[in-house]
């Protein structure tokens, strides 16, 4: 009894979160809303640590149907990405309790429902189940990040749609098929499509969900909503659509692909992926660096690690390809390892951004500063979030890129020429896309929480109270548990994903490092004492030479009063590379002389813009074609019933030939 339960609870409270958030009875009753949807995401981790234990669970669900049963089931696979996402639903939902933001009928109902079509799509058993959970994630997500009514410019949640369904088209069109083909409408049924459809088939199919599911996660050039919608939209949406939407995409991409499709004589598509994902990665981190709104930025550093995802996936793919079967699921491993931490790190990284936004009143990090005078704590939890994004030991970006980065690693088994020159160079974008990233979330701390405020809000910030940071502890606290004690996690992801690629199970620990073939190993644990150790030893040391005086004085000024305007900004900290890239960027600037305010000094304004290549070389064109198409077309409708019914007649002559 107690099992079902769980998923009773799971799927239910959802939904009467939604109906009380409704029901006009004042602030209570969305309290409760949201207090529906935390024991809700409760249920859900707990269902996922027994399905951990115990096995594999199916149910049925009492719906009638034509398309036989409505069935959910979660595995060991997807319970593990359940858990993490159950937890980080239940923070984000305190999260806008304490901090009073989306306190509206309107958003807490729809915080339930997309939580619902959220656990829906990880657990459908069916493939109609898993499409209208699919599209109804849409949906809820659209209307959430619209924000609040007074918000006249709605362009950014427009683009999310539009962009969104492309890829909806395509991953229910992918679906249909594979259903089709296999003849099954329960998931758990279906394996091995490839076997039946036929090498280009399959890589088109493959080909076709990469690109659907690829328009959540921010895969070139499907990314253009990614900045302007967490720019606008509300903290704890934009936290949610970075992690939990992103979970329920690479889940299933992950499942299609290895599982409902088969990988077999895939390298060509697998080189086709793991490019676009280079790509990818690449230019998110390259714009997480120009960026000077925080959310931006973020936005921009989802992209990048989605992109390293795929990557490894496609890597996965091509060691598939070549009956590599241990080296696929060792770069799969990482891959969901990298989407766990991810989901932790960035769910923390953006919730923190929206609790600056409302004690300073801006977002853009070049009129922040000082913050962690004032605002020591928030300063604290938002640096582990930095510290784990940036992947620096011992925390879990540290982990979990290590392992993409080894999984990488094997190129000697495979003789191919080609292939052992493009996974060195896959490497090396991994690793260009991480350091550039890496100055960019310097960059993103240090003008927010270091140097002095250049603005009022800055200046004197509202105080945070101790109850909004409360959903940050137990993120910040998995920050570094993901990190340090990685070993039993890895152990249960390899043990889930190794039937995907037709094994039983890898072995990626050895006593307590993390191993894969014979290229040595990462002892997390043991790194992260020697660090603790040398911190210790550090702080010993400098406490041992005495308490030194400390003098205080004004620093050589040039002559010049020292201000807020006097120091380094973030524009001008991102020059140096900005300039290494001077083509990819292509930077508009601006420099205009102001009158002097004394003899020796002259005030000059520097304006830079950064042009987005994509919507002005793709997107733009794209645009200014449909609707060149669509005016020539409008000239078919002229009103006549006569050229109306020569149309029905050219389309039935049209069939007749076709289907005779």
């Amino acid at each position: 009894m107690f099992p079902e339960v769980l998923p009773t609870l799971l799927l239910t409270l959802p939904l009467l979160g939604a109906f009380l958030a409704l029901v006009p009875k004042g602030e209570n009753a969305r309290v409760i809303s949201y207090l529906c949807a935390s024991i809700s995401a409760v249920s859900g981790a707990i269902w996922s640590l027994y399905v951990l234990l115990q096995g594999t669970e199916s149910y049925v669900l009492p719906l009638p149907s034509v398309w036989g049963e409505y069935a959910i089931c979660l595995d060991s696979f997807g319970a593990l990405i359940l858990l993490i996402t159950s937890l980080i639903f239940a923070s984000v939902s305190m999260y806008s309790l304490f901090s009073r933001e989306g306190i509206t009928a309107r958003g807490a109902s729809l915080f339930n429902l997309f939580m619902l079509s959220v656990v829906m799509a990880m657990v459908a058993d069916h493939v109609l189940l898993l499409l209208v959970a699919w599209e109804t994630m849409s949906l809820t997500s659209f209307l959430g990040v619209w924000g609040n009514r007074e918000d006249k410019d709605t362009s950014a949640a427009w683009k999310y749609l539009v962009v969104t369904h492309f890829g909806a088209m395509l991953v229910i069109a992918s679906f249909i098929f594979i259903s089709l083909e296999s003849g099954e409408v329960r998931l758990s049924a279906i394996s091995g499509v490839s076997s039946s459809a036929g090498t280009l088939v399959s890589a088109t199919l493959i080909m076709m969900l990469v690109m659907g599911f690829g328009s959540k996660l921010g895969l070139l050039p499907f990314h253009i909503w990614m900045p302007e919608l967490y720019g606008r939209a509300p903290s704890a949406f934009t936290a949610l659509l970075s992690s939990a939407a992103s979970n329920v995409a690479v889940l299933v991409l992950v499942r299609a692909i290895f599982g409902y499709i088969g990988v077999s004589d895939q390298v060509t598509t697998a080189m086709i992926v793991m490019a676009l994902a280079a790509v990818t990665a690449l230019w998110g981190a390259l714009q997480a660096l120009v960026q000077n709104d925080s959310n931006r930025v973020l936005a921009y550093s989802s992209m990048e690690n989605m992109g390293l995802i795929l990557l490894t996936l496609g890597a996965a793919m091509l060691f598939q390809s070549y009956g590599s079967s241990e080296a696929a699921a060792f770069a799969i491993m990482a891959a969901m390892f990298h989407l766990i931490s991810h989901t932790v790190f960035k769910s923390l990284l953006l919730m923190a951004s929206g609790t600056v936004r409302r004690a300073t009143g801006e977002g853009n990090i070049e009129k922040l500063g000082g913050l962690a005078r004032t605002l020591p704590a928030l300063s604290a939890v938002f640096l582990v979030g930095i510290l784990a994004v940036a992947a620096l030991p011992p925390f879990a970006g540290f982990a979990s890129e290590w392992a993409m980065f080894k999984s990488l690693m094997h190129a000697e088994i495979i003789t191919d020429p080609a292939i052992q020159m493009a996974l060195p160079l896959a490497i090396a974008t991994m690793a260009l896309a991480t350091a550039i990233a890496s100055v960019a979330y310097l960059r993103l701390y240090g003008f927010i929480f270091m140097g002095r405020p250049r603005s009022q809000g800055a200046a004197c910030p509202r105080p945070v109270e101790i109850n909004e940071l409360f959903p940050f502890l137990p993120m910040a606290l998995l920050c570094l548990l993901l990190g340090v004690m990685s070993l039993p996690l890895l152990t249960q992801l390899a043990s889930s994903v190794s039937p995907l690629v037709g094994l039983t199970s890898v072995d990626v620990v050895e006593g307590w490092s993390i191993n894969m073939s014979h290229m040595g190993g990462l002892n997390a644990l043991g790194l992260s004492i020697v660090l603790a150790i040398g911190i210790l030893l550090t702080f010993l040391a400098v406490r041992s030479l005495g308490k030194r005086s400390l003098a205080r004085g004004d620093t050589w000024d040039c002559g010049t009063q020292l201000d807020a305007r006097t120091q380094y900004t973030p524009t001008g900290f991102s020059q140096p590379l900005l300039r290494v890239f001077n083509k990819i960027y292509d930077p508009q600037t601006t420099v205009s002389e102001e009158p002097r305010p004394s003899t020796y000094i002259r005030s000059v304004r520097f304006q830079q813009n950064l042009p987005e290549i994509f919507i002005d070389n793709f997107y733009r064109p794209l645009v200014s074609g449909v609707i060149f198409v669509s005016t020539k077309a409008k000239k078919m409708q002229n009103g006549s019933i006569q050229t109306y019914l020569a149309y029905l007649m050219i389309t039935l002559i049209v069939l007749l030939v076709v289907l005779r």
